[in-house]
């Protein structure tokens, strides 16, 4: 009987703290979302302590979308297979450093300044990379995480 109580009393401990971490996004944040991107479907608000994401489909693609906590958009990710990257980034990648590296995800990124990028993830024995291109196919930017 006590290990019953004990697993309900966890369950009931699991799902308050499920709960918890639902936080209010900023108005700021939903006005520019719903302005920005009318037809999105599936919304999914979360707070990441240093910002806010929104993860939502839209026409077809999965997007994710990330705010400054003071509410600002930051930048927006569209995720893509690497079939759809311009035949420019295609090239430039398999000539790059990282050619040989295991793909692990592509996304067309878009930030407040108006700016596109094309981002190809990629790991590499311990390390993964995030190398960046512009639709021309020229490395603006990586990073190296561990």
């Amino acid at each position: 009987m006590k290990n019953i109580m004990f697993i309900l009393s966890l369950c009931m401990f699991l799902v308050s703290s499920t709960e918890a971490q639902v936080v209010d996004i900023p108005n700021k944040s939903k006005e520019h979302f719903f302005k920005k991107y009318p037809d999105a479907k599936n919304a999914d608000w979360n707070n990441n302590v240093v910002n806010y994401a929104v993860k939502f489909d839209l026409n077809g693609t999965t997007n994710r979308a990330y705010y400054h906590m003071d509410g600002n958009w930051d930048y927006t990710e569209t995720y893509l297979e690497s079939a759809q990257l311009p035949n420019a980034v295609k090239e430039s990648f398999k000539k790059s450093r990282f050619a040989d590296g295991k793909t692990e995800g592509v996304a067309l990124v878009e930030n407040n300044k108006g700016k596109k990028c094309y981002r190809i993830d990629v790991k590499k024995g311990m390390e993964k990379n995030s190398v960046y291109y512009d639709k021309n196919g020229k490395e603006v930017k990586s990073n190296i995480n561990l």
